[in-house]
């Protein structure tokens, strides 16, 4: 992938409204800051010093479930130094975006190397209206979120390109690719994973009051879908009149389109592959249907955490890029045998290098976190305040959603932190006569909202290396003040939808 030429850009220094002074400085204070490498190392030094601090002065939560006392656990004594030292390797090693990451890579890679990627996005933007791919952008993040990770490994990546053959600046590309994927955490236009795994802590956490409550992972379908519309309406105004304007356009753009034309050889390589894209997912169809189909786990389910299709999805999506990608190099002769097909892939994955130390660092600090019991205690601490705050009805819901929000910053993991949570709220809602679907969708709003802007978050390291692909310069002050205000406009506007549905007794879902 070609770096992004400055050269091409022009700054429009005109008119700045509030949001945009305040945006930018946000901007210049954060790029002040260390680089994100060095800003976890200070980080992983702050969590030994607060773990000792708080753990000299008795600081403990009790468990909602288990009752168990959990005190923050101190990290500067020498039995838990010399853990933190082996496990070092371990840990970077089994960081979850890592390998996900890296597989990823491979295909998209070798797709973006041999040009494919180029040919088909040129072919989309020129039959696809400009107006609509801002929201089909959008749609992609919501669909790639609800099958697992790939709204944030492989969309912005593609969404990038999209937007650079459009003569616009491919960062706009990538934020919005980003705030589509993380909206869909709350949002959706199918069951997702999300839905099936955090309805598996909502269910149990009813029937402490309730034994024979039951329901299905669909109990929010119907507000999942209501949010994705609007969502999809909102993140493309915000990325068309708050986004965009911040970012310099390209000069020439008439050039730039006069460039699209793809040659004969081109078009017929794209045929072929998209040939093989389809031969390739019949056989992936073919091992999903049966009785006992090979991607079916042993109770006959293919979206089952368990199953090997959604186990291997990474895999099977990896391979979707990789096949077309190989077939496209040889049509067009730029791959001529595996030695090309490894250059190519070696190529790819070698840019990859800022990201895998940045990773490394991140791995050790959200490690470090952990083992200190700093997050467990602070959700439970914070749940057990709002609790106590006497409100009711929509200001409790609200309030409760913040701090869904606020706790996000510091524990990424959406089912450890409803494992935490649901215990305590879904029963005390329900003595408040709120049903469980209420308090599952209000905490997935709060969730998704603040993951656009938590350095916690595992993919906005890969975000941010994405975006120095195209401007060297791009800190993560640039990177969160941008997403600023898709974080705060999403949740303003799933909140608003949520109230609607209150105040009106909309079902949430089946």
């Amino acid at each position: 992938m070609e770096e992004f030429k400055k050269d091409y850009m022009v700054e429009d220094k005109n008119k700045q409204n509030l949001i945009d002074k305040m945006l930018n400085s946000f901007e210049k204070i954060g790029n002040k800051l260390p680089d994100p490498v060095s800003i976890f190392v200070i980080l992983c030094m702050l969590i030994l010093i607060i773990s000792y601090t708080c753990n000299k002065l008795g600081i403990v939560a009790t468990h909602p479930i288990s009752k168990e006392v959990i005190a923050v656990n101190n990290l500067l004594s020498i039995e838990n130094l010399k853990k933190i030292l082996v496990e070092m390797i371990t840990v970077f090693q089994n960081y979850p975006p890592l390998g996900v990451v890296l597989i990823a890579m491979i295909g998209i890679g070798l797709a973006d190397k041999s040009g494919l990627l180029k040919t088909l996005l040129t072919v989309v933007v020129g039959k696809v209206p400009k107006e609509m791919i801002y929201y089909t952008v959008v749609l992609m993040g919501l669909i790639f979120t609800g099958i697992g990770d790939a709204g944030f490994i492989v969309l912005p990546q593609l969404a990038a390109l999209i937007f650079l053959n459009l003569g616009k600046n491919p960062i706009i590309g990538i934020l919005l690719a980003y705030a589509g994927a993380a909206i869909g955490f709350c949002s959706g236009i199918f069951v997702s994973l999300n839905d099936i795994l955090i309805t598996s802590f909502t269910v149990p956490s009813a029937q402490m009051l309730d034994q024979t409550f039951m329901r299905s992972p669909a109990m929010t379908i119907f507000f999942n879908i209501a949010n994705a519309v609007v969502q999809m309406i909102a993140i493309a105004w915000i990325t068309k009149n708050i986004i965009e304007p911040r970012f310099p356009k390209l000069e020439n753009q008439n050039e730039i389109h006069e460039k699209k034309d793809i040659e004969e050889s081109e078009k017929k390589a794209l045929k072929y592959a998209g040939i093989s894209l389809l031969i390739y997912f019949g056989f992936i169809i073919s091992l999903c249907i049966g009785e006992n189909a090979f991607f079916k786990d042993n109770s006959g389910s293919l979206i089952s955490t368990k199953s090997p299709f959604m186990g291997g999805l990474i895999i099977v999506m990896t391979l979707a890029f990789l096949i077309p990608g190989i077939v496209y190099g040889k049509v067009t002769k730029k791959i001529k045998n595996d030695k090309d097909v490894v250059r190519m892939v070696g190529q790819s994955l070698g840019e990859m290098g800022g990201y895998l130390f940045i990773v490394f660092v991140a791995a050790q600090f959200l490690n470090l976190f952990g083992k200190s019991n700093l997050g467990i205690v602070m959700a439970i601490k914070g749940a057990d305040k709002l609790s106590k705050v006497g409100f009711s009805g929509i200001p409790l819901i609200t309030m409760y959603i913040i701090l869904v929000g606020f706790i996000n910053l510091f524990i990424g993991s959406a089912s450890a932190k409803w494992a935490i949570l649901s215990p305590i709220f879904v029963p005390m809602f329900m003595l408040l006569g709120y049903d469980p679907a209420l308090t599952q969708m209000a905490y997935r709003i709060g969730d998704s909202s603040t993951n656009m802007i938590t350095p916690l978050f595992p993919y906005l390291t890969l975000l941010l290396a994405v975006c120095k692909k195209y401007d060297k310069n791009f800190g993560i002050g640039s990177l969160i003040a941008n997403m600023i205000p898709y974080a705060f406009g999403t949740l303003v506007v799933s909140i608003s939808l949520l109230i609607t549905f209150i105040m009106f007794d909309i079902p949430f879902g089946l």
